[in-house]
């Protein structure tokens, strides 16, 4: 099933780095940290945690078997296994991918632009704020539509490359450097006076605190973060070859994203304790918050630069999914990659004006697509995997035999338990925002 001529990955490394890359970005650096501030410490970390392996890696299992089996996107992939509908939830994932990416890459943008303030030492001059730069940047549609095209550039020119000479490639450089960057960056932090306070209240959980939101919280930021929605982690799933393993890959991949979200703790909690800032002060933590306190730091420049390099190359990773999604949908009707790849950016270019212009439109894009259709999406994976593509062909996808008790408790997590779980993470979301 699916091209036998399809690209796929040159090795199990090149695939976990480009599965990593996907997983590891904002999510990591910004969301995890205050989500954490903001549900007792570590007690949310150990309730993360256990969740990871429970729903994150079944999760990623589930898309990953699927996706290499029918060895395409999800515009195509639901119609080849059957479903019901298939070509109606296809249209349905890419219009939700061409929304989602649109308001993400205004972000991203946003972070290349800190990154510019920051070499240009702009950041860190007398009377400028981080709260002065950061209303500067919100209120200038120019600046972050130029910002908004700069980064679609990079992504243009890395999916362009292909799969090996151009997503593989940048993963291959860009994740190593997001990784050392960010130890580096901690490493300098729990030196500072104070600091260990920050690093008690990361590892001493707070029970008291923990509550069925909680639980909802952690497992909505394991979505979040692992890229799970039948789109991102799919669409790379569908260019491994059967000799790189499913269980491996999606272990590793977890592995990895939770390692980056630990390192960015340790990066950003000290900080908020050192400089007596609530660790749960929520999104401007990371463009007010964080560089408010760059600017007071003995190094605080070189941090600064080092820390917006690590996050702007994660975050463009973790989008670069969302154009081999179209890539791919666009490759059914004979058009190249690198036409679809030019036309999405233009398209994204457009799409992400009205975020530019609002805000608020931003905040509402980030509810529907982001926290909303991208869940759902997720159902439609656990779906098939559990009641559209039989036990047979998932077993010799996944290597399992049958009958052993892996592959029972596997199969039927998946097809009963997680379903709940997604319905659950979807109220959460709705619940949060609105609260």
């Amino acid at each position: 099933m699916g091209s036998p001529s399809r690209e796929v990955w040159s090795s199990q490394l090149g695939l976990v780095l480009s599965l990593i890359g996907v997983a590891v970005g904002l999510g990591n650096v910004w969301r995890f940290p205050y989500m954490l501030g903001m549900f007792g410490g570590a007690a949310f970390l150990v309730i993360y945690l256990v969740l990871i392996l429970v729903l994150g890696v079944p999760g990623l299992i589930a898309e990953l078997t699927i996706s290499r089996y029918v060895r395409c996107g999800p515009f195509r992939a639901f119609v080849r296994l059957g479903m019901p509908g298939g070509r109606v939830l296809g249209v349905i994932l890419l219009i939700t991918t061409l929304a989602a990416v649109s308001y993400y890459l205004v972000v991203i943008g946003w972070v290349l632009w800190y990154l510019i303030l920051s070499v240009s030492g702009t950041l860190f001059e007398e009377g400028v704020t981080a709260g002065s730069a950061f209303e500067g940047l919100i209120t200038s549609p120019l600046t972050q539509l130029i910002a908004h095209a700069l980064v679609i550039t990079f992504c243009v020119l890395i999916v362009s490359g292909g799969i090996r000479r151009g997503v593989e490639l940048a993963s291959r450089f860009m994740m190593p450097v997001v990784y050392v960057v960010l130890v580096v960056v901690a490493v300098y932090v729990l030196s500072l006076p104070g600091a260990t306070d920050g690093l008690a209240f990361y590892l001493r959980p707070d029970w008291g605190r923990v509550s069925g939101m909680t639980i909802l919280a952690a497992m909505g930021q394991i979505f979040f973060s692992l890229g799970l929605g039948s789109t991102w982690i799919f669409i790379y799933g569908s260019y491994m070859s059967k000799d790189q393993g499913v269980v491996r890959g999606a272990a590793y991949t977890a592995f990895g994203d939770t390692v980056a979200s630990l390192i960015a703790g340790l990066v950003v909690l000290p900080l908020a304790f050192v400089f007596n800032v609530s660790p749960s002060s929520g999104p401007p933590l990371m463009f007010i918050t964080l560089p408010e306190i760059f600017r007071q730091l003995h190094y605080g420049r070189l941090i600064s630069i080092l820390f917006f390099t690590a996050l702007l190359l994660a975050a463009l990773l973790s989008a670069i999914p969302g154009f081999e999604i179209f890539i791919d949908a666009l490759g059914n009707y004979g058009i190249s990659r690198r036409e679809a790849a030019v036309l999405m950016g233009v398209i994204e270019l457009v799409l992400g004006i009205p975020s530019i212009l609002s805000l608020d439109i931003l905040l509402y894009n980030d509810l529907v697509w982001g926290s909303t259709m991208l869940p759902i999406a997720s159902l439609f994976s656990i779906i098939a995997f559990g009641w559209f593509v039989g036990s047979t062909k998932i077993l010799k996808e996944l290597g399992i035999e049958r009958g052993s008790t892996t592959w029972k408790v596997l199969y039927y997590w998946v097809r009963i338990a997680m379903p709940v779980m997604v319905i659950l993470i979807l109220i959460y979301g709705w619940i949060s925002f609105f609260s």
